[in-house]
């Protein structure tokens, strides 16, 4: 009876070492994706402020573009009154 019993104890030991070891593991997993989650989530933020500097700039682009048109409108038409008045 005991040649019965004792493989079957060595087998439950085996399992609960690798039951063990599966625990260890999953507990570093679960790690892991707490880890990704938080770097996911920081890349999203960083992500947000690119997008949101790319906007700004690109509307201040687009008021630059409108200035640099009145202006150069302004100079031709000051342009045109000296030559009028010269005339």
């Amino acid at each position: 009876m005991l040649k019965r019993v004792d493989p079957l104890r060595k087998e439950l030991k085996d399992l609960e070492t690798k039951a063990e070891d599966t625990c260890q593991k999953g507990e570093e997993i679960t790690k892991i994706i707490a880890e990704l989650e938080a770097s996911i989530a920081k890349y999203k933020e960083e992500y947000a402020m690119v997008i949101s500097d790319a906007i700004k700039n690109s509307v201040i682009k687009n008021d630059l573009s409108t200035v640099e048109k009145r202006v150069s409108s302004s100079f031709v038409c000051v342009t045109l009154r000296r030559v009028s008045s010269l005339h």
